[in-house]
């Protein structure tokens, strides 16, 4: 099991005159540590306080057992306890669905809720007080632990593994077009895909990033939907009160999955721009704050939240990701079950087989990567046999925080184009993409 520090692949973007390569000078990367509520363990027994010289020994332990990754610098919360992942056995659940994917949406939620007391009393019965339960994906909890409790959790028979929980951390972006709202247009990327028709199917499109612009003109956003694991609401919020350099740039970040939303169902109509399946409706589900940071056990609460109420028709967008992560990989393939995702390769110029979700490798799962008009690949683009298909990456023109539109690049671009192609109906190829790294040129999938 792996310590994993999860980067926004959403970090390496290009300004609208830009060329294809992505910035590399000047950097400054933002970390933040994640948000955890406030607890108090259910057992106080001496056996699990913390002292250096447990925390100490919990700590080589750890690397000893490859639970966490030995070159990590992370030590907890801060509060002398460790943040940790526990994926419990399956047939502890109480309940457990038929997979066949006929289930109502009443009897998956009711499944969801009894798994996730079913977590709950686990954690409670080995001593810990969880932070988020999981029923559908993943059937755990996350907890904040005292380390002297860490083996005791290890060894019930109950559990499946533990891995260290990871904040995510944000690297910079550069802005570029013109964010007014201006005439509609179409993208040459909704072109590429041969997207743009008003959408008439009763899907949806599940984002899971850092929420959407609930109020923008040009999106059909389904607020009851909607849900937030980060922030108090599922809004892409604007930061007004935030005064530095650095927390303007964390902000500037959260407005790209408001860009994400638009290339899927941007509304047909007489400003902005149209999105592959226009006017759909998107559902924003948060699972990062307002400064851009979040934990990998809010990803994966937010991929459980959209395995229990997603349906076959829809499909899920993650233009997120970081270093390989089994357990949220699990979770993704688990939850496409349900409907299919949609996973940013990553913008690296790496092979994309060692990243999480991008190796998440599942009948339904879809690893995209990125090409720039002309169909010629973009350097920064991960590759590999992992990747399903190329899409427009470069250059990409959508809606913005605050009703306004912006020019932006990378694969988090890149993999809403093929999400609306599936809205829409079946994803056909129209060509390959030219000079992908892996010599194996990725098909184009369009409407």
């Amino acid at each position: 099991m792996q310590f994993v520090s999860f980067v926004l692949l959403a970090a390496t973007l290009l300004v609208a005159q830009a060329q294809e390569e992505l910035p590399g000078g000047a950097a400054t990367t933002a970390s933040a540590a994640s948000d955890y509520p406030s607890t108090k363990d259910a057992t106080k027994q001496a056996d699990y306080e913390e002292t250096p010289a447990t925390a100490a020994s919990a700590q080589q332990h750890l690397r000893r057992a490859n639970v966490f990754n030995s070159n990590s610098s992370y030590n907890g919360n801060g509060n002398g306890k460790i943040n940790v992942v526990v994926v419990l056995k399956d047939e502890g659940r109480r309940r457990k669905l038929s997979g066949n994917g006929h289930e109502t949406a009443a009897e998956r939620k009711a499944a969801a809720e009894e798994n996730m007391a079913a977590a709950a009393a686990a954690a409670s019965s080995m001593g810990a007080n969880a932070t988020f339960t999981y029923g559908t994906a993943l059937y755990g909890f996350a907890a904040s632990i005292p380390s002297g409790l860490l083996k005791k959790i290890e060894a019930d028979p109950r559990v499946k593994s533990v891995d260290e929980d990871a904040t995510v951390q944000l690297d910079p972006i550069e802005l570029g077009g013109d964010r007014r709202r201006l005439a509609q247009t179409t993208p040459w990327g909704i072109s590429r895909v041969k997207g743009g028709a008003t959408y008439t199917g009763t899907g949806r499109a599940w984002v899971i990033d850092t929420g959407i612009d609930l109020d923008h003109p040009d999106l059909n956003v389904d607020k009851v939907k909607s849900k937030t694991y980060a922030g108090k609401t599922p809004d892409d919020e604007n930061g007004h009160g935030m005064l530095d350099l650095l927390d303007l740039l964390l902000m500037l970040v959260l407005l790209l999955w408001t860009h994400v939303a638009g290339t899927i169902a941007a509304i047909n109509n007489s400003i902005g721009v149209v999105g592959v399946a226009a006017g759909a409706p998107v559902v924003a589900v948060r699972v990062l704050d307002r400064r851009g940071s979040g934990s990998i056990s809010g990803v994966n609460k937010g991929v459980d939240y959209v395995a229990q109420n997603c349906v076959s028709s829809d499909v899920a967008n993650m233009s997120l990701g970081g270093s390989y992560y089994k357990p949220l990989n699990d979770a993704v393939i688990a939850a496409s079950g349900k409907c299919p995702f949609f996973i940013a390769a990553g913008n690296s110029g790496d092979n994309a087989e060692k990243y999480s979700p991008a190796s998440a490798n599942g009948p339904n799962v879809y690893t995209v990567s990125a090409f720039k008009s002309g169909d010629t690949w973009a350097s920064f683009s991960n590759h590999g046999s992992v990747v399903d298909y190329a899409e427009p990456g470069v250059s990409i023109y959508s809606t913005w925080k605050g009703g306004g539109y912006n020019t932006i690049s990378g694969t988090s671009m890149a993999t809403p184009h093929l999400a609306g192609v599936k809205l829409v109906g079946s994803i056909t190829t129209d060509g390959t993409v030219n000079n992908d790294p892996d010599g194996k040129p990725d098909p184009i999938g369009v409407c």
